[in-house]
């Protein structure tokens, strides 16, 4: 197919930036200080000091690199809203941003009730103590059963990989509306997520390899859905007579000896879960969990979640096997024939942004927003230079497409992304989702 190019040259010199209403701190595991103010060219170093400083609202952006008490000198555990609120704040890795644990026992992060709605996302934990009964990388509340949880945490696109337990959801903290999805659980050794009471969502996660339970939860009302467990000793167990099975559907297993276990899972679970069917993972052995274009999990969930992006930033609203109905796949991958790269060249301030599409007929359309805002469908959406100022700005192109934005003239502040998403029309036409790019201006 003929490549589309398309140049724009569009004008922003005449925009004013007014300041953001939330403070940014940056984290460099190597070039960072801890004396430094936390901006991007001047970085702190540790994770741990800057939730230490960071406020409501706030947002703390961890560049790639390695993290961890013997890396850069993290002090754990990091224990958030306690004593300081500390509501709404964002913790973002950028890229490989990987705490390597070393074998600590140590929480990483204990979530209390001055961090309501704090969101974690895109950070791979790696090599906890894998002995301790109790050592896990995240807990509800500023200790074991202190009653103080953090509701309304969002847990997202993150990595667990060769740690003990994952996340822990306290008998006492009665935890309320943490939604834990898009992550992916590899060789643990004990549960991935223990979740004694609450409302919660466990959702599009993908578990891997485990010697104990992928998921045990004695709640009657979480929501457990589009989940994908396969090589677990386990899936799921419930303790609470009063459970209702209903609140499981659309999960995937495979090669789990026991499926479920527990009087709350005394019943079959409901016909939507399918048992011993291989997910087809493009290549388990190398660590690629991704989902084969024959695998029978695409489009096999139920759309009934909050959904934002998978795993490596696809958007779950995606038409794979295009028949007009927007189903997630299950587990912490979506598959889109659409796809996207873009580049910034800070000496030029030209920004190049490509589509693609590996289906024949395909438009695409590609639409910005600041930081992670959700795109519209169908097709307009801003170029947000900050959470003020936007500019009502779409790229349209068949695919594959070609575009240069031109950025000269404009005074942009330090640390300034802009986050595109492309969208594909297919035919009917049928809406696509493609990924998600960060791109640093």
């Amino acid at each position: 197919m003929r490549l589309v190019r398309l140049a724009l040259f569009a004008s922003f010199a005449s925009l004013s930036l007014p300041l953001s209403a939330q403070s940014e701190w940056w984290v460099d595991p190597v070039a960072g200080a801890d004396v430094n103010p936390g901006s991007i060219t001047l970085p702190l170093r540790t994770l741990s000091f800057a939730c230490s400083v960071a406020g409501a609202n706030d947002h703390i952006h961890l560049l790639p690199g390695l993290y961890g008490p013997a890396h850069n000198g993290e002090v754990l555990p990091i224990t958030l809203g306690f004593g300081t609120v500390q509501n709404d704040l964002v913790i973002r890795g950028l890229g490989g941003a990987v705490l390597d644990l070393g074998g600590s026992a140590s929480t990483v992060f204990r979530l209390a009730n001055g961090a309501d709605r704090l969101r974690i996302t895109n950070l791979t934990f790696l090599n906890s103590d894998q002995a301790g009964w109790w050592t896990r990388v995240i807990s509800s509340g500023s200790g074991v059963n202190s009653a103080d949880a953090a509701s309304d945490v969002e847990l997202d696109r993150c990595q667990f990989v060769n740690c003990n337990r994952g996340i822990v959801l306290w008998t006492s903290d009665n935890v309320q509306g943490w939604k834990i999805h898009d992550n992916l659980f590899w060789n643990l050794t004990n549960d991935a997520i223990l979740e004694y009471t609450g409302d919660n969502d466990v959702y599009n996660n993908t578990f891997v390899t485990g010697t104990y339970k992928a998921y045990i939860s004695d709640s009657t009302t979480s929501r457990c859905q589009n989940n994908l467990i396969v090589g677990y000793a386990i899936g799921f167990e419930n303790n609470n007579a009063a459970n209702s099975v209903a609140r499981y559907e659309h999960n995937w297993l495979h090669q789990t000896p026991i499926v479920t276990q527990g009087v709350g899972l005394a019943t079959a679970l409901p016909s939507s879960n399918v048992i011993g069917v291989d997910p087809q993972f493009v290549g388990a052995a190398a660590g690629d969990f991704h989902l084969q274009a024959t695998s029978p999990c695409l489009d096999a969930g139920t759309a009934a979640i909050f959904a934002r992006s998978d795993l490596d930033g696809v958007a779950r609203l995606v038409d794979v096997d295009q028949n007009g109905s927007l189903l997630p796949d299950i587990g912490c991958y979506e598959s889109s024939p659409v796809s996207m790269t873009t580049s910034y060249d800070p000496s030029t301030q030209l920004m190049t942004v490509q589509s693609a599409s590996t289906l024949p007929g395909v438009f695409t359309a590609v639409l910005f927003s600041f930081d992670d805002g959700m795109f519209p469908i169908p097709g307009q959406g801003p170029i947000l230079v900050d959470q003020a100022t936007f500019i009502p700005y779409w790229l349209t192109s068949a695919a594959p497409g070609y575009w240069v934005l031109n950025f000269q003239g404009l005074s942009l502040p330090p640390g300034l992304r802009l986050v595109s998403h492309v969208l594909g029309l297919y035919t009917t036409p049928v809406a696509i989702g493609g990924n998600q790019v960060w791109t640093q201006l």
